[in-house]
């Protein structure tokens, strides 16, 4: 008789411990899947004007689409669904640049012509006011889902934080 009951209390523990694991792989399953936040639309215009108004800049003024896309960076236009640009009027490095693109597959080449931007940028501002390399070199790159967000600034951090409140 003490042998029956023994057993039967070590198989109640055992359907105990394997109901307690279940219970954890599915919180495990749960957290995994609320951590997985999908971009949110947002106004490019919006977020373009937020970073130059509350970032650390000198020398920016607002640039048409057409142009930056084109002279700037080398885009092909029809990939972009949105676009919001401030530049710099060769004084200092400062930019920005939020855009949207219509397939997230084209994030990768606009990521590539604004790393050249900034390779181009630094060479040319070198000789010509080294005093605005840093900003190059702390230059903002976030990517999240069909966006792009590029900053150039005196305060990277800041750049950081306002995007932050807009790409995930």
């Amino acid at each position: 008789m003490k042998k029956r009951l023994i057993t039967i209390f070590a198989l109640i523990i055992c359907l105990a411990f394997t109901a307690c694991g279940k219970d954890k792989k599915d919180e495990d399953t749960k957290s995994e899947t609320t951590e997985k936040v999908a971009q949110a639309d947002f106004d490019v215009k919006e977020l373009a004007d937020k970073l130059k108004n509350e970032g650390s800049f000198t020398d920016l003024s607002e640039l048409k689409s057409d142009i930056a896309i084109d002279r700037l960076y080398g885009l092909d236009g029809s990939k972009i669904e949105a676009s919001a640009f401030y530049s710099n009027s060769n004084a200092t490095a400062e930019d920005v640049a939020v855009i949207k693109v219509k397939d997230s597959s084209y994030i990768a080449d606009v990521k590539s012509a604004i790393e050249k931007r900034v390779e181009e940028q630094k060479a040319s501002f070198k000789d010509y006011n080294a005093a605005e390399v840093p900003k190059l070199e702390d230059a903002v790159i976030v990517t999240g889902g069909n966006y792009i967000v590029f900053v150039v600034s005196g305060d990277s951090a800041k750049a950081k934080s306002i995007i932050s409140g807009y790409v995930k």
